[in-house]
């Protein structure tokens, strides 16, 4: 499966490259492995600053079985490597069977960031920002995984969630009197500039039907938005490239000064 990449320009900005990496797809009983798949639908873009210390994105499809599993990520350089290195060995390359891999996932997403993270903290020079990944299986469940400034945000029925982290409120939507003109919209939900966390947010969830997308993006995103405030950016645009465009496209209006990593991925 090919991936096309478009570059543009930003109002000052100019995007250097957009990095994808993708491991071809393993068939493993002759069937038809140019199938698209039409129950999920998927666009990243990533704007680069500096080439040495910014990330890439990855989407990758494997087919086990006749059934469909898809890895996306938002990586540091220093990270991704790592993690898709480690689930690609664990979960693919070890002629798992379906519900194996299934069973295994959570556990060996988990072991995946470990491990790359303790190889990281035995470097002299640390400068990783974070990572974070979603593996999607038969478009029925997905376990997700985040580190650092990035973040996993689900959108169920119109709400955004961070996946991975205990005790969240619900967001709630305050007008405040002085901005009823102006229609902004202020949230109550404790939001702020992203901490890069060192805890992995790792999560397991069922696809059901309130299930319409997950947003996966780096820091340089979440510096300017707020998780709902992204959710409603790219809730009404069902093409998920166009998705993804929009959301990175928002953020360098905002002036973020990070890198900028995202892929949304949109069930149907």
């Amino acid at each position: 499966m090919a991936f096309k990449v478009l570059l543009k320009r930003f109002k000052a900005f100019k995007i250097k490259k957009v990095t994808v990496r993708k491991i071809k797809i393993k068939n493993t009983n002759n069937t038809d492995s140019e199938r698209i798949w039409t129950g999920v639908s998927h666009g990243f873009h990533a704007v680069e600053r500096d080439v040495e210390t910014d990330g890439f994105v990855h989407a990758q499809r494997e087919q086990v079985e006749g059934h469909e599993f898809w890895l996306f990520g938002a990586f540091d350089q220093q990270m991704g490597p790592g993690i898709t290195k480690y689930l690609q060995s664990r979960l693919f390359d070890n002629n798992l069977n379906e519900n194996q891999i299934r069973r295994k996932a959570k556990a060996t997403m988990k072991k995946a960031y470990a491990s790359t993270k303790i190889k990281i903290q035995a470097q002299k020079e640390n400068n990783s920002r974070g990572s974070s990944s979603v593996l999607v299986m038969k478009g029925e469940r997905f376990v997700s995984a985040s580190i650092g400034g990035y973040r996993a945000i689900l959108c169920r029925d119109g709400l955004g969630t961070q996946l991975g982290l205990k005790h969240q409120r619900k967001v709630r939507r305050k007008w405040a009197v002085s901005d009823i003109w102006n229609m902004k919209c202020t949230s109550t939900n404790g939001e702020n500039n992203p901490n890069k966390s060192s805890k992995l947010a790792i999560s397991s969830k069922k696809v059901e039907a309130e299930t319409e997308f997950i947003i996966l993006a780096s820091d340089g995103v979440w510096q300017v938005m707020r998780n709902q405030e992204a959710v409603d950016l790219i809730a009404h645009i069902e093409d998920a490239q166009k998705a993804a465009e929009c959301l990175a496209e928002e953020a360098l209006n905002r002036m973020s000064k990070s890198a900028i990593q995202c892929i949304v991925i949109r069930f149907h």
